[in-house]
């Protein structure tokens, strides 16, 4: 008995690890997470986080509102009254429009993606237009603060993991992640050596035919990384 609670107790004090310590744990449960394997294709499905704003909202106003009028047993018609009901038509919004799922689907062989929701495809688009990314968010206290997200184009961008400001072990977690997805990761400066390009579009990247150059053999080389993210759209 003493085993199982201290267990359980184990498993609650988790919930304050580090956004990278808790996406490594992840990581090691599901390789691909927050993917999972299919036959043809790395799938990933979420709700956003806008429908459980929506719901709180919804359970504010659809008990508080009622409970405010039955209190004055009337309508006074001031401020209170149309805040209710604003925000009772503000989170049937959030609901309605985020009660399905997001789905996206990475085909294995590199060709495209899709992206759904609930079952209607919106958008398949070719998979250099799907990426994972750090993005950077500097703090009031001075320490810029880190989170991986994935995003692409017509796609609704979806976080992957909270804050944190250990870039360093993010950014490696993040390098692996896209490794085995087999898709393209961009540090979170536009202009960076940490961008790793797998996929270029083929209508606006062309490679120029190397030239005979008098430079040594072992020349420093300008990095396809060093590119900024407009080259692939």
């Amino acid at each position: 008995m003493m085993y199982k609670k201290l267990h359980r107790w184990w498993h609650l004090n988790r919930i304050w690890d580090p956004a990278e310590v808790k996406f490594r744990r992840k990581l090691k449960l599901n390789s691909l997470y927050p993917f999972h394997e299919e036959k043809d294709a790395f799938v990933m499905e979420v709700r956003n986080f806008s429908l459980y704003i929506g719901l709180s909202i919804f359970m504010i106003a659809g008990i508080g509102g009622p409970i405010y009028w039955y209190r004055l047993q009337k309508f006074s018609n001031e401020l209170f009254d149309t805040m209710f009901v604003l925000l009772f038509l503000w989170s049937l919004r959030l609901i309605s429009y985020n009660w399905q799922k997001r789905r996206i689907c990475i085909e294995k062989d590199g060709q495209n993606y899709f992206f759904y929701i609930g079952n209607s495809l919106q958008f398949c688009g070719e998979i250099h237009n799907i990426y994972l990314r750090l993005r950077g968010q500097q703090s009031s206290n001075g320490h810029k603060y880190y989170r991986l997200v994935i995003n692409g184009f017509n796609v609704e961008e979806q976080e992957i993991t909270s804050m944190t400001t250990n870039k360093q072990v993010l950014e490696k977690l993040a390098k692996r992640l896209a490794f085995r997805l087999n898709i393209n990761y961009f540090d979170s400066d536009d202009i960076s050596v940490g961008h790793i390009v797998r996929h270029t579009n083929p209508k606006t990247f062309v490679a120029k035919a190397s030239l005979p150059s008098k430079k040594p053999l072992n020349a420093k080389r300008v990095s396809i990384a060093r590119a900024t993210l407009d080259a692939f759209y």
